[in-house]
Formats: structure tokens, sequence, C-alpha cells
């Protein structure tokens, strides 16, 4: 007898690796002996099996009858962690394991029967609990046939036999079977069956779920729409009903109201003058472009030397547009690996880590219309790609084909980009182009530095007023704070630190207690 190599996988994000070159199919008894008589050169998933088989061993000797056509062009694959106990089920069929992702070759879909390509579907999504009775009874009276699995862990057969395809359309909810398979791994593979056997079916969720559907069957599914999509008549509450989020922006600012954000504004933000005054011509500009409906979004690019006040540009015009807002920010810093889109807007369905996305998240916890990008020069070029887009049209795709429209919204990049001609190397040419401002921090000056030390203790003044209020703070007393050389000392957070350290000693020296409860 031959024994073959059990190829494994890691978890869901090595798996969808492995679909790019394999198009790979479930194990299903019968259907998969056939394939394997049939075909050479093909690439079976037996993780739902063994799931199944650890609690059922009654069947390991049928299954092995399914496996036994297995020839050295054919891949059987398999979740590492799975790996030994398949080959104790199989110990005549498999004699080893390695990871599939060393192997090179390639199985096209006009290699495999038609009757054993995936029928890959959407998601279909509601959005509360108490939805679903609405849902059966909304099935029931317009002649839809349902089931929901409620009973999974026993009555997953039963649901299946009643199961009626007559019916004008028909709809399987997953949300139950979820919660059942987090204690029973063998019903991944009983659903499975279910989902091969009706192709044709769709799939509804709980949204709340769906990152978990797409898990465990995302051979089978694919993307998330609205429930809407396939009943229209339905009548309860979708996404869009549910969330109405107000978010402050800068396109509902009045000229004057502009000019009293900008007061502000310019004397927080110490220094950059020349940015200043070009912002608050180029918002003004915005704004009125924007209720024309020629431009949907502004976005800055600012670069420098770290610690001189391109990210604070942002935590001030939120903090103008709402006080305390909560500000949107990505860090590039973590967005280097070739995943890193995937992390921006989530991952296609089945990979595992990065859920819906951080830019999904971090704008809807926002309510104003602001993002910060920062540390933008270390991401990826897929992620340059991605913004291409998004300054072009205004809105993003995420990754469960969701649309995000950022009408409004001003995009701040910062960047540790020393010069301009570093700036010209490494954004594309084309991603330049759409900036609508980009300036050059520059280093602050002494008297910008002396500037930045008055700000900081008209900041302090207000911040300790108890503790102000129990001494006589004199011109010297001031002048004392800020006696040490800050000749050498650029960044303005380092330039915060030395004063506070000297403001904690100076109240220490005045028998101040600092105790802030």
């Amino acid at each position: 007898m031959n024994y073959f190599t059990l190829y494994t996988y890691k978890n869901l994000t090595e798996l969808r690796k492995i679909q790019q070159q394999n198009n790979v199919t479930t194990f299903i008894f019968e259907e998969t002996l056939e394939l394997l008589k049939e075909e050479q050169d093909v690439c079976i998933d037996i993780t739902s099996l063994v799931h199944m088989l650890r609690q059922n061993q009654g069947n390991i000797y049928s299954a092995g009858i399914n496996l036994r056509e297995i020839n050295e062009d054919s891949k059987i694959i398999i979740e590492e962690s799975l790996a030994e106990i398949a080959i104790d089920f199989f110990p005549h069929i498999f004699s080893s394991h390695i990871s599939l992702l060393n192997k090179d070759e390639v199985v096209t879909e006009s290699q495999i029967p038609k009757t054993f390509v995936h029928y890959r579907r959407s998601l279909y999504t509601y959005y509360a609990n108490e939805d679903l009775s609405a849902i059966i009874d909304y099935a029931n009276e317009n002649n839809i046939s349902i089931t929901t699995f409620s009973y999974a862990n026993e009555n997953l057969s039963t649901e299946i036999k009643k199961f009626n395809l007559n019916s004008k359309l028909a709809i399987v909810d997953l949300t139950s079977a979820i919660y059942a398979i987090e204690d029973n791994k063998n019903l991944i593979y009983m659903i499975e069956s279910f989902l091969n056997q009706f192709s044709n079916v769709n799939v509804i969720g709980l949204a709340s779920q769906s990152d978990q559907i797409l898990k465990y069957f995302s051979l089978y599914i694919e993307g998330v729409e609205s429930l809407k999509k396939i009943l229209p008549d339905l009548k309860i509450k979708y996404s869009n009903e549910i969330v109405s989020k107000e978010v402050k922006k800068i396109t509902s600012f009045s000229e004057h109201e502009l000019d009293s954000l900008f007061t502000s504004f310019n004397h927080k933000l110490i220094g950059h003058d020349y940015f200043k005054r070009k912002l608050k011509y180029l918002l003004n500009n915005f704004i009125k472009l924007n209720k024309a409906k020629e431009q949907k979004v502004f976005s800055v690019f600012l670069f420098g030397s770290s610690g001189i006040g391109k990210t604070e540009v942002a935590r001030l015009l939120a903090n103008e547009l709402q006080e305390n807002s909560y500000l949107a920010k990505i860090n590039f810093q973590n967005y280097s690996s070739q995943d890193a889109l995937n992390t921006l807007i989530g991952s296609p369905a089945g990979y595992v880590g990065y859920g819906e996305g951080e830019l999904r998240k971090k704008v809807n916890k926002s309510k104003v219309g602001l993002v910060l990008l920062d540390e933008f020069e270390k991401t990826t070029k897929p992620v340059f790609s991605f913004f291409l887009d998004l300054l072009e049209e205004g809105t993003f795709t995420d990754s469960m084909t969701r649309e995000h429209d950022l009408d409004g919204y001003v995009l701040i990049f910062t960047s540790n980009i020393q010069n301009e001609t570093e700036y010209k190397k490494i954004i594309p040419p084309e991603l330049q182009t759409r900036f609508d401002l980009v300036c050059e921090f520059q280093i602050p000056s002494i008297n910008e530095k002396r500037r930045f030390l008055e700000l900081l203790f008209e900041q302090a003044q207000r911040k300790f007023v108890d503790q102000f209020s129990k001494i006589k703070c004199t011109e010297e007393d001031k002048e004392e704070l800020f006696a040490f050389d800050y000749s050498e000392v650029n960044a303005f957070r380092d330039l915060k630190r030395h004063f506070n350290n000297r403001l904690m000693d100076f109240f220490t020296s005045k028998n101040v207690d600092i105790d802030m409860k």
C-alpha cells in the first residue's frame, strides 16, 4: 500500500493563501470518492471531517474507504492542530504531514468537475435577535422555506430532512448553529454537507456573528450584504436605520465659525504660520466646494521631524470641532506587513485576526469628521493604492463589501519624512497629486519654543488651578520655570516633558500638595 503525505495549514489566513493556488473542496461522503476516482489532481480539506470523526469514530472506516482513491497528484489538507489525529484515524493512508505552503502546484477551477465546485454565496444579515421571529413569520406567510437550526445539537438532521426547496425562496439561518459549533465542532461537517446539498440556499445570520459564520464556512460563503436585498418587503430595522450618529464636520461651519475656530487653533498651535494661513484658506474653499458637490474630502499631508506639531494639528482640529472628542487615529507604524490592507479594511471571508477593519471601527466610533493617519510613509503599496481611490471618490469599501461615505471629512496624513526629496521618492507620484495641502513642518525657532512654554504655563494655570491658588506665582517664578537650556530641544513633546518636571518641582518647593484626587 502507498502511503501519502497529509498537507497542513496553521489557520484560516494560511488556508486563504492555499485557496489562491488551489480550488479547495471539503470532504463529502460518496462525492469525495467519486471525485478522487474521476480526477487526478484535486485538493480536499478534511478538517471538518476529522472534527466529526472525533465524536463519531464509527464512521472512520467509511471515511477511509472514501479516501482510498488518493493518488500522488492529490492534495489532502487539514488544519495543523488536527494532523496527528488524522494520521491516527487513517494510519494506512497517511504517514506524515508537512505544510502545503511549501508547495507550488496549482489546481485551476477547470480541472475540478462542476458538481464539486463550491457555490459560494453572500451572508445576508439582520441586526437584532428579536427580528428572527419576524423573519420566520414573513417566510411562512410568503411560502419561503426556512430553517434556523435552533436546536442544532440535537435536531440538525431533522431540520435538513424537512427542508423544502419547492418554495420560491430558500433560507437557512446559521446564528444558532454558530453558538452550538463553539461546543461541538462536529456540526461544521454536517452543515457543510447541507450547504453542499442545497447549493442555491440563501444564508442569513445575526450581524454580530458574521465574522464567525465566515470563519467556519469560508469555502461556501463570501461577503456580507443586508437581508433587505433578498427580503425587501420585510418590516424590520436595518443597520442604516439603527445607527443615527451625529458627526460634526468642518463643512457645517459658517465663515464666521471658521474664523472663530482658527483664532483658537492658531493660538494653540505654535509656529508653522504659513501652514496655518494656507489651511484656513483651503478649508474655507473646501466648505464651499463640498456644498456644491465638487469636493467630497479634504486631505493634508504633513512631513518633518518627530514631535514638532504634525499630530497636534489633528488633535487640535478635532477638539475644535467637538471638545474632548474621540479622534479616529490609524498608526501606520503597525501597517508594514503584506496583510496591511486587510488590517485596515478587514480581511476577506475566512481570514482570522483582523475582523471588520480598523478604519471602519474607528470612523464609526468617532463623532467628528476627521481622521488622523499617522506615520503614513511606513505602510505598503496596496494601502497607498487604497487611499488613491479614497481621496478621489470620498468613499471606501470594506472587506464585507459595505461602502462607507466620508463626505465632508478632513483626512490628515503625517510622516517623519525629513524633506521634500524624500517625500517625492517615498510617496507614489499619483498619490501626491491627490493631497489638497502638502507642507513640511520646520524645527521650531528659539522664539517659538519660548511661545510654547508660555502656552504650557497658561494651560497649567487652568489645569492646576487649586495648586496655583495656594501660592503667589510671580513673574520671577515663571521665569525660573523657563530657566533651562532648551536651545537644543527641538521636539515640542520633549520641551513639554521638561516643563512638566520643573512645574512639579516648583509645587514641591512651595510645599503645595500636588495630589490630583
